[in-house]
């Protein structure tokens, strides 16, 4: 009974940087569009600094439930700026150095 197995490895990917879209986030009319670009495994960095703190709740977390089911992940980056992708691009060469470039020390 294989109730509890090992995960698999999850194997890196790279993205291109040019795949990597930026949005400003002011409110949640957005929210499906962005969803969207996450089901077609397009990395997102929204940068919800314009937005209200109720609307930018409810923005993250519906694309929450979106990167759960598509097996993607949130990083925080700065305050207010979030990178949203697929695990496995999360792990690539691409990625990894936009996150240590730009990541709040």
């Amino acid at each position: 009974m294989a109730l509890f197995s090992k995960s698999t490895k999850i194997e890196p990917t790279n993205v291109d940087f040019d795949d990597l879209k930026f949005y400003r986030v002011t409110d949640s009319k957005g929210i499906y569009d962005y969803a969207e670009q996450i089901m077609h495994r397009y990395p997102i960095v929204l940068n919800f600094t314009d937005c209200l703190i109720s609307e930018a709740n409810e923005v993250l977390m519906f694309l929450s439930g979106v990167l759960y089911a598509c097996d993607g992940e949130i990083m925080k980056i700065q305050d207010k700026i979030y990178l949203m992708a697929q695990k496995s691009d999360l792990l690539g060469p691409t990625l990894t150095k936009f996150v240590n470039d730009y990541k709040k020390k």
